[in-house]
């Protein structure tokens, strides 16, 4: 059998063509995977600013509240009375002791906020000792903001203010289920505006009460609601009844 019977593959050399063809495809292919995932990026929706700072654990101290979520009404973070919301580490409300309810205590837990919007991962919740004036931290009253018809999503306030990222939308529609189930605050957000907004009103029933589980299967979709808006010291609510929400 002649030697010019025998290809060996790993010793020839490449022919000149080949080499650039290869050479070619793979810069192409690059450039092409770059621009690909370029163009992803750019088109994710925005996932907004929210962030839960779980490695800095905070004490405030305030009147907590358990109407119509578990509150906290502080001057800690900023020198303003500003009202936390209390959320266990997980996709429920915390387990708060009925003596701590109206009356000064240090809650300690890990902040979870988006713009002035603010929530706690409660971790412990103590009598607050010494003197506290804690006059100007009573639950304020509702000031009436008019009526308004709105189309956009109900949201869990915990992933939306910066649990999960992005805490919004059909992808999140199980989570926030879950975390509406557990009792964890509602919001609302219009259309277009749920990722890079910092605002979103809390949303109630009519009576600025929070909705029984029946609003379970509404959560995480476009919906529209006609009803009022009103203003409880540093939050904006919107108020409705069941009947007034309507999925799109």
């Amino acid at each position: 059998m002649s030697k010019d019977d025998f290809f060996v593959g790993w010793s020839a050399e490449t022919p000149r063509a080949d080499r650039r063809f290869l050479l070619g495809a793979s810069l192409g292919l690059i450039v092409g995977g770059g621009t690909l995932g370029a163009g992803l990026a750019m088109n994710r929706p925005p996932i907004g600013d929210g962030v839960w700072d779980q490695g800095r654990p905070r004490t405030l101290r305030g009147i907590v509240s358990r109407a119509p979520y578990p509150i906290l009404r502080t001057r800690g973070l900023d020198g303003e009375v500003r009202t936390v919301f209390l959320a266990s580490s997980g996709k429920t409300t915390p387990n708060i002791d009925a003596r701590s309810f109206d009356r000064p205590v240090d809650v300690s837990g890990t902040l979870i906020t988006r713009g002035r919007n603010a929530m706690m991962a409660v971790a412990d919740i103590e009598d607050a000792s010494g003197d506290f004036d804690a006059a100007d931290l009573a639950a304020p009253v509702a000031v009436d903001r008019g009526p308004v018809m709105l189309v956009g999503e109900i949201l869990d306030a915990k992933c939306w203010f910066g649990a999960m990222r992005p805490g919004y939308g059909k992808a999140h529609k199980a989570c926030a289920a879950l975390c509406a189930r557990g009792g964890l605050p509602l919001a609302f957000c219009q259309i277009g505006a749920c990722g890079d907004s910092s605002d979103a009103p809390l949303l109630l029933d009519e009576r600025g009460l929070a909705f029984n589980r029946a609003i379970l299967p509404l959560v995480a979709d476009p919906v529209t609601i006609q009803g009022r808006l009103a203003a409880v010291g540093d939050v904006l609510q919107l108020r409705a009844s069941f009947n007034a929400i309507r999925r799109l």
